[in-house]
């Protein structure tokens, strides 16, 4: 009888140890199982960053349970025990969130119930169910992340994921580890050119598909619109980045980068807030130059996702960013606001100029707004800025100057732990404790140049940046967050006062308050590390590409593009066309390399292949 050349068969693979019975296969299922609840784990990892710590921590008990369930052999948990263990699931992410629904609480369900069905894998279809929501999983971590790291993290869970679907498909033979990974990433990079296609082609929508959940916001920090004491010191501890810039040609120094976002005028006593002008509002600012010779300072900033509408430019801005189908308005303060809040990456050139006077055109009405104070606190400023006006009359630069002496010979400390202050507040900083972050100066010294008769206001934004050498470019971080005064005088309209600089020049000079005593994150505490300093750059370096190349790509990228090769995207049906034929082109090109015959490259395996054929052709 002629035996027919078979290749080793596919078929339903033994899973005994997965039920938690030993039999003859033992080693090869204990060790398939743990490549797979590997996978799981680099699944989850991503997500550890951003669930509460009882959630990961619930994870990792029910992952080591299931692993000393592999390694003992015994039986899994019975129906009760996983009833039990869900509800208690269900009531503890409830009591967490308050809902079950929504972004936070779905991510922990989803976390914990895959937790949970790794104790029931019983059959080869509960297997695939643990890939299929280990992959929508990693999807979720999109939410939280679009950076570099999280693609990277991804791509190596995907491939151990597609690497275990691969393992399940062998029953008599055994793949070696390393050549299951080769054979996932084959077939990843086969499918790299379809993605590169779909990325490219498909039409880019001007927000997420799923739409912004209604916690999108809930872990951001920024500016707010009030300033209180402890608000900006709050910030000065994050390293998140706000934004990043390229200057062409030669930055300006750093003691000159102020980037600006809201100003208030409102005080309460405690709490400032934006003016409300009413039937005072003052006109819209006039802009001037002392040097219309010099011309202006132009950059590109790329804007981090924030809850605020605020674009911070550089001061002072000569030139209305453009950001897509975002109408940028100018504010009587100069601020520059978007239409809407800026929930993603926006990039935009900028035009700056350092002399430029703003607000030379305040009417003395419109000026009213700016010297109220509230009725009741602060009597000892108050009595004092009575003293300095009985001394005789003084220009509004003379009574600023004299402000900012006093604050530098007085014994006024810069620190990132104040007081907490009382009703009294800018009489408890002047009088007792004298010591502050940038908001108790920029409050204190408003409130005493509002008392002395001179129009002031507090704006908010941030000072200084650090400088990337890798890629040439300056990142600002919320640990630049800053607020600064801004006084008005006849002639020259508003111009910028920065009472911290008369207490600390060099946070001034050096734009970053970083790199203080006693910092709590693992980033600050290795600042000095020139290694880790210079890594931690290539990083940035490599996230901003990211950004630039990637995260940026956006309906009006999209459209210039493609029309060097003539395509409109504005008709659905040319974009439609040319997103099928790339698509098929590239379909044909994997169907032939994959398709083809190919021959054994062992001589004596090719020749009984040929002889198996001629007898299968004569029916054999």
């Amino acid at each position: 009888m002629i035996m027919r050349h078979r290749k080793p068969a596919l078929g339903r693979m033994s899973i005994r140890i997965l039920g938690g019975r030993l039999g003859t296969t033992w080693e090869r299922d204990r060790r398939d199982t743990l490549f797979l609840m590997g996978a799981v784990f680099l699944s989850v990892l991503p997500q550890m960053a951003y669930l509460p710590l009882w959630c990961s921590a619930g994870f990792l008990i029910l992952f080591t349970w299931r692993l000393g369930l592999v390694f003992s052999g015994r039986s899994l948990p019975g129906a009760a025990v996983r009833v039990a263990a869900a509800t208690a699931i269900v009531g503890a992410v409830f009591a967490q969130y308050h809902t079950l629904l929504g972004r936070e609480a779905g991510v922990a369900l989803l976390v914990l119930f895959l937790g949970l069905k790794l104790m029931e894998m019983r059959a080869r279809r509960d297997l695939f169910v643990v890939i299929f929501l280990c992959c929508f999983l990693l999807l979720t971590g999109y939410f939280h992340s679009q950076g570099i790291l999280m693609g990277a993290a991804t791509m190596v869970a995907v491939l151990t994921l597609v690497a275990s679907m691969l393992t399940m498909q062998f029953r008599q033979e055994e793949i070696p580890v390393r050549r299951r990974l080769r054979y996932a990433g084959v077939l990843l990079l086969q499918a790299v050119p379809v993605a590169a296609a779909l990325f490219v082609l498909f039409p880019r929508p001007s927000g997420p598909l799923w739409g912004l959940p209604d916690d999108a916001f809930g872990g951001r920090t920024g500016l707010s619109d009030s300033m209180s004491p402890g608000e900006i010191a709050n910030l000065s501890e994050s390293e998140e980045v706000v934004m990043r810039v390229r200057f062409e040609g030669e930055a300006p120094p750093v003691a000159s980068m102020y980037w600006r976002g809201p100003a208030f005028g409102d005080f309460d006593g405690r709490v400032w807030r934006p003016s409300r002008y009413g039937a005072a509002a003052p006109p819209q600012p006039e802009v001037r130059f002392d040097d219309d010779r010099r011309g202006p300072l132009r950059y590109s900033a790329t804007l981090e996702p924030s809850a605020g509408r605020w674009v911070l430019a550089l001061e002072t801005a000569t030139r209305v960013p453009v950001l897509g189908a975002q109408r940028i308005m100018v504010t009587p303060t100069f601020e520059l606001v978007a239409g809407s809040a800026l929930a993603d990456r926006v990039r935009f050139e900028g035009e700056a100029r350092l002399d430029a006077q703003i607000g030379r055109n305040e009417t003395p009405a419109s000026l009213r707004n700016w010297l109220e104070l509230p009725p009741g606190f602060n009597p000892l400023t108050l009595a004092m800025a009575a003293r300095w006006r009985a001394d005789g009359p003084a220009s509004s630069e003379a009574l600023v100057e004299r402000a900012m002496d006093w604050l530098r010979r007085d014994r006024f400390t810069y620190t990132h732990t104040p007081a907490l202050l009382g009703r009294h507040s800018v009489d408890e900083f002047l009088f007792e404790t004298k010591a502050g972050f940038c908001e108790h100066f920029s409050s204190a010294f408003v409130f005493l140049m509002r008392a002395l008769g001179v129009p002031a206001r507090v704006v908010t934004g941030y000072q200084g940046a650090e400088r990337n050498e890798v890629d040439d470019y300056w990142i600002v971080r919320q640990s630049h967050a800053h607020a600064w005064a801004e006084v008005w005088t006849a002639g020259r309209g508003w111009i910028r006062v920065d009472p911290t600089s008369a207490v600390d020049p060099e946070r001034i000079q050096r734009g970053n308050p970083s790199s203080r005593a006693g910092r709590e994150t693992a980033a600050g505490a290795f600042a000095g590390q020139a290694w880790l300093r210079g890594w931690l750059l290539q990083v940035d370096s490599l996230t901003h590409a990211w950004n630039q190349w990637v995260l940026s790509y956006d309906t009006g990228r999209q459209r210039s593009l493609l029309g060097r090769f003539g395509l409109d995207i504005t008709d659905w049906r040319e974009a439609a066309g040319a997103l099928a034929g790339v698509l098929g082109l590239l379909l044909a090109i994997v169907a032939l390399a994959t398709l083809r015959p190919r021959m054994p490259r062992d001589p004596v395996e090719r020749q009984y292949d040929e002889f198996c054929q001629r007898l299968a052709a004569i029916g054999a």
